[in-house]
């Protein structure tokens, strides 16, 4: 009898919770993003692939990775690029490993930082 009414009572709390999913992501919360799409910084904007290939951004992220020394880029693949307050930043992840390296650029494209 015990384990019947802790399993009802379980359960009515986890519907309680998947159903009313949506509310944590409600448009009157202190951010207008979803909790799964949260970004760093409020002014940090991602850049479109299209917007990426048309100002050139790609060539120019290959030339700073291609100037850090000590760091093999073969076996990673890059995130999304967000343009910053300061200029740009990224992620790049070694898919072996699943070690993180983050790079940020100023807007001439000048290395400030590579955070491992």
């Amino acid at each position: 009898m015990k384990h019947c009414l802790l399993l009802s009572t379980l359960f009515l709390v986890l519907t309680s919770i998947f159903t009313n999913a949506d509310a944590y992501t409600a448009s009157n919360s202190v951010c207008d993003y979803p909790l799964t799409h949260h970004i760093q910084n409020p002014r940090d904007r991602k850049l479109s692939d299209e917007e990426v290939q048309q100002r050139g951004i790609d060539m120019m992220v290959n030339q700073v990775m291609a100037n850090i020394d000590g760091i093999d880029f073969k076996a990673m693949a890059r995130s999304d690029i967000f343009e910053t307050t300061y200029g740009f930043r990224w992620k790049m992840f070694n898919l072996q490993t699943g070690k993180m390296i983050a790079i940020k650029v100023n807007k001439d494209f000048k290395l400030l930082d590579v955070i491992k």
